[in-house]
């Protein structure tokens, strides 16, 4: 067996390459990133005799390599040369167990690159979430089994049993769609069965008054994926429309996602506002010490290892307040592992709220717990922020599937309506450009 390199600038050329000078049966050995190219080692079949000879040359100089580490005098290390032996000696202890490889200790971990430990992390969580999902699948699955008997004992009137049905279809949670069909019983009408429905998840859905953050240093926190920092260049351009851009600061702090930074100083740019990156606690110590002049701070963190990274601005600036940033179609274990990680948030901000037709877990996390709402988002665009949120907008969109299902209307018509009435009075309480 011979080996031979192969060097292109990505992994699928050199594989083509590969194949057209080799055949498609050519056997790859390994991949290695070297120079910013990609370094392909192949291994071609060669009549016995060279194969045993070529093994015994490579495998003593590799030990010889190993033993002395030391070059000939005088001479100058070749990057791609070391890079090409170290992917020889791979292959030969990958084909003779007999060598011992490097011990664990000199060798590089992979969590060492801090975008491969963000993706371990990152997929750590995932399956946690993953995890959790499936608990709460289970919880419902017992649940509905429990209940069973009772649903099948209410008495509905005919026209509003469609409603039933549509409401045991939809991904309700349990407990809240055994509270909507107990409503449902003393109503005869399908009509007058969703003004019972709307008027008693508004009153479940009662929070606190809470405003936008205006002044002072807020922080916020949330899953990966929730809008958050689009979310803090709203609440951002909000403040400047207040104070003036030259009051408001945007800190980015430990995301070290790709294009995360990039996103961050476009969209500041953008407002004309100052944006600052915090890799470590100290630094960010030293920049919310010199920006403590600035009428509004914004922390911006990422979604991997949420907890951890508000206790470290809590340590630094014990008196941040922390907003937790949700998408509307946000899953109910994403919303209970937001409570559950202990940190005492100051409001709820909603994001993506143009995207959810089933915000169902959210209306029940709300129902559970006194987070107020203090704003939400819609579109992808930096003005697309409503303040002062009210929460019959949330349940508008999530009675719009189930108004759709009434039998004196169309399906389609009733939905596009009633999505339609939403979102106009939905629009109405976005904050001007």
């Amino acid at each position: 067996m011979q080996l031979k390199r192969i060097l292109a600038r990505d992994t699928r050329t050199a594989t083509d390459k590969a194949i057209a000078l080799y055949g498609s049966d050519v056997l790859i050995i390994s991949n290695h990133l070297v120079n910013g190219q990609t370094e392909l080692v192949v291994a071609l079949d060669l009549p016995e005799a060279e194969t045993v000879a070529t093994a015994s040359a490579v495998r003593a100089v590799s030990l010889l390599d190993i033993k002395t580490n030391k070059s000939a005098p005088g001479a100058v290390p070749n990057p791609e040369k070391i890079n090409f032996r170290d992917s020889l000696i791979q292959a030969e202890w990958e084909a003779s167990p007999s060598i011992e490889p490097e011990p664990m200790s000199t060798q590089k971990s992979p969590a060492a690159n801090p975008e491969d430990a963000r993706d371990y992390l990152r997929g750590r969580e995932i399956v946690d979430l993953v995890r959790d999902e499936l608990a709460l699948i289970r919880r419902e699955f017992r649940l509905n089994q429990q209940t069973t008997g009772w649903q099948s004992g209410l008495s509905l009137s005919p026209e509003v049993q469609p409603l039933a049905r549509a409401l045991g279809e939809a991904s309700i949670p349990q407990e809240l769609r055994a509270l909507l069909l107990d409503t449902l019983k003393d109503h005869a009408t399908p009509a007058k069965a969703m003004k019972a429905l709307q008027a008693q998840l508004t009153h479940a859905l009662e929070q606190p008054a809470v405003t936008l953050p205006a002044t002072g240093v807020h922080l916020l926190a949330g899953p990966s994926g929730a809008g958050k920092t689009l979310m803090t260049a709203r609440l951002a351009r909000h403040a400047e429309a207040l104070h003036g851009a030259h009051q408001v600061a945007i800190i980015s702090y430990q995301d070290v996602r790709a294009g995360a930074w990039s996103q961050t100083q476009m969209l500041a740019s953008q407002l004309g506002i100052d944006s600052f990156r915090a890799a470590d606690a100290g630094t960010l110590a030293l920049l919310l010490n010199e920006l403590s002049q600035r009428k509004l701070v914004l922390i911006d963190t990422p979604g991997v290892q949420m907890s951890e990274r508000v206790a470290e601005v809590l340590l630094v600036q014990a008196d941040c307040a922390c907003h937790a940033v949700v998408p509307a179609d946000a899953s109910s274990a994403t919303l209970a592992k937001l409570i559950g990680s202990g940190i005492a948030w100051r409001s709820l901000l909603v994001s993506k709220v143009d995207e959810s037709t089933q915000p169902w877990p959210l209306l029940h996390f709300l129902s559970n717990n006194s987070l107020g709402l203090a704003g939400a988002s819609h579109g992808v665009h930096v003005i697309d922020l409503v303040q002062d949120f009210p929460v019959q907008q949330l349940v508008a969109l999530g009675l719009a599937q189930l108004e759709a299902a009434t039998p004196q209307t169309d399906p389609k018509i009733a939905s596009g309506f009633v999505e339609r009435r939403a979102l106009r009075q939905f629009h109405l309480n976005v904050v001007p450009a």
